[in-house]
């Protein structure tokens, strides 16, 4: 089974980014919001072992570092959604989930994360 999810969201690497606490807050609370009602439709539907593929879709690109680091919310927020009832920041460490990183070159102003989810059996 594949499973493939586009959010219109912007990617940003948090790894250099210096803001007040209260609005990175803000932005992990709308991600949770917008990955939970992603997931709805398919909870339960996911099988393990299964690899999952992140895509950052940006003008520009990320280094490597920054690029893993800007995925680490949303991550934790999906291994989640797949694995419930561990402590939060827990699921995403399970060895049956193997997590790819990707990026993809979009037009000026134009912002998306992919996540492409496959069965692995």
């Amino acid at each position: 089974m594949r499973i493939e999810i586009v959010l219109p969201i912007k990617i940003v690497s948090e790894l250099n980014l210096r803001e007040h606490w209260t609005k990175k807050h803000a932005r992990h609370k709308k991600l949770h919001k917008r990955i939970w009602l992603a997931f709805l439709p398919y909870r339960g539907w996911i099988e393990l072992p299964c690899c999952i593929t992140l895509m950052r879709v940006s003008p520009r690109s990320l280094d490597e570092d920054n690029l893993m680091g800007a995925f680490k919310t949303i991550r934790d927020y999906i291994a989640d959604q797949i694995i419930p009832g561990l402590a939060m920041g827990r699921a995403d460490g399970d060895p049956r989930i193997t997590w790819i990183y990707m990026q993809e070159k979009s037009a000026p102003k134009t912002y998306a994360c992919k996540i492409i989810i496959e069965d692995t059996k």
